[in-house]
């Protein structure tokens, strides 16, 4: 194969987009994600597809709006710096009741607790957590290591080197949020902690 032959070759999508028309973008585009298991950055779907990128971002932000003008049951959302498909937020009592399940049925309180703690400290040492908890959480931090809400970060500087702990583009995944900084302020958590409690 000539150079001129591998060049049609890698253009052939382009082309064949061009021909297709503006209803294909979107179709490419929801195909891409409809399949994902996370996030896509529009970078990706850029050269997957060989629309331009501007393009693709600009097709994003309108199936977006479109998705929700049409009660779609389904919605795209901005996660972790790239887009994914997700059930309509609306319809979240009846998807519950179908599928029975939630984080929280496969997370232990422990689990749940301690990811809190890494989610508003991080990046924080298994000490640290257990000095928070009170208990030993060695076990805990392993389980959410294996599912992928945590990821290692590094090593604090002080006698042995203990292994610090944040949270992972999984965790923001599962809570529906594009950064850290759209979770809840610590002192509205506390808030509704004991608001609960009472």
């Amino acid at each position: 194969m000539n150079d001129q032959e591998k060049i049609n070759n890698e253009n052939s999508d382009k082309l064949n987009l061009e021909l297709f028309g503006e209803e294909w973008v979107k179709t490419y585009i929801e195909g891409i994600l409809f399949i994902s298991e996370s996030p896509v950055k529009t970078g990706v779907i850029a050269e997957s597809t060989g629309i331009p990128e501007s393009k693709v971002k600009q097709t994003l932000r309108m199936m977006e709006q479109e998705y929700i003008d049409q009660n779609r049951g389904f919605v795209i959302k901005k996660i972790s710096g790239g887009y994914r498909m997700y059930s309509n937020p609306a319809l979240n009592e009846v998807l519950q009741r179908f599928v029975k399940t939630n984080i929280r049925t496969h997370l232990s309180q422990a689990a749940l607790e301690t990811l809190a703690i890494i989610a508003y400290r991080q990046p924080i040492t298994r000490t640290q957590i257990a000095e928070i908890r009170g208990v030993r959480t060695d076990s805990v931090v392993l389980t959410l290591l294996d599912k992928g809400l945590l990821k290692e970060a590094g090593k604090l500087k002080e006698p042995g080197n203990p292994i610090l702990y944040r949270t992972s583009d999984r965790f923001l995944e599962l809570l529906g949020l594009n950064t850290l900084k759209d979770l809840p302020p610590l002192k509205e958590f506390k808030e509704d902690e004991q608001t609960t409690g009472d």
